[in-house]
């Protein structure tokens, strides 16, 4: 009766963990037949307040693909700001993807700072004249930012991507960068009925259409996934193609 009992229990669990792979993978199905144009600009990833490796490694390692991008390399700046860097693959026309972990994950300002750093280094020892954006939470901040800095690095800022971003108290950017592209996402995510932590009021910093021409706010309500054009996705500007 006991050996029944274990057999059941084992399989039960099996069927479970084969269910969860099978889900997990078919989230990501849906990238299988996307193709995109192979570039040396690299995408870097900016986690949230008190976010580390693990708030990225679900993105990061599901766009690491031979059609989409190339997990390359993994920032890591400690609280003085020195960096250091993990290299998994070469550099090369190949979307490199570049994760920046920050040991001091808890203040914006100083990580925009040392963000300057992280771009530097990226421009000397790698070649990495482009860069896109993805900053989640906090993350969003931090690029704008850097963006604010009077020093900037060697390297064009072309896409931003921010999601659920809200730049409290940020004063609006000190220079016009219309050849940069910025989509920032929030709003309301399973039917909560609230905005959780990021307003849909104040989800757009302080005059971004101004000095971003091409910037964009969706602001997303309803169950996850939402079809993209319907009425719960209001959208206050064009997305940039």
């Amino acid at each position: 009766m006991a050996h029944r009992r274990r057999l059941t229990v084992l399989l039960t669990t099996i069927v479970v963990l084969l269910g969860l792979c099978t889900w997990w993978n078919h989230r990501w199905s849906v990238l299988t037949h996307v193709r995109v144009p192979q570039t040396t600009t690299a995408t870097i990833f900016l986690p949230g307040s008190s976010g580390r490796w693990l708030s990225l490694r679900s993105m990061v390692t599901s766009l690491n693909r031979p059609h989409l991008a190339t997990f390359a390399l993994t920032a890591h700046v400690s609280f003085a700001g020195r960096v250091s860097w993990q290299q998994r693959h070469a550099i090369r026309a190949n979307n490199p993807l570049v994760p920046i972990i920050f040991k001091d994950n808890t203040h914006p300002q100083r990580q925009a700072r040392q963000l300057l750093v992280v771009l530097n280094q990226l421009h000397r020892r790698y070649g990495i004249n482009h860069i896109n954006v993805v900053g989640h939470s906090s993350g969003g901040t931090i690029i704008y930012d850097y963006l604010n800095n009077r020093s900037q690095a060697p390297v064009t800022v072309r896409r931003i991507v921010t999601i659920g971003a809200d730049f409290p108290e940020r004063t609006p950017l000190r220079r016009v960068t219309p050849s940069c592209n910025w989509l920032n996402l929030a709003g309301t995510i399973g039917a909560l009925d609230n905005d959780s932590e990021v307003p849909v009021a104040t989800v757009t910093p302080p005059h971004l259409h101004t000095w971003l021409p091409n910037a964009a706010s969706i602001t997303i309500s309803g169950v996850m996934p939402v079809p993209f054009g319907t009425h719960n996705i209001p959208c206050y500007m064009r997305i940039p193609r």
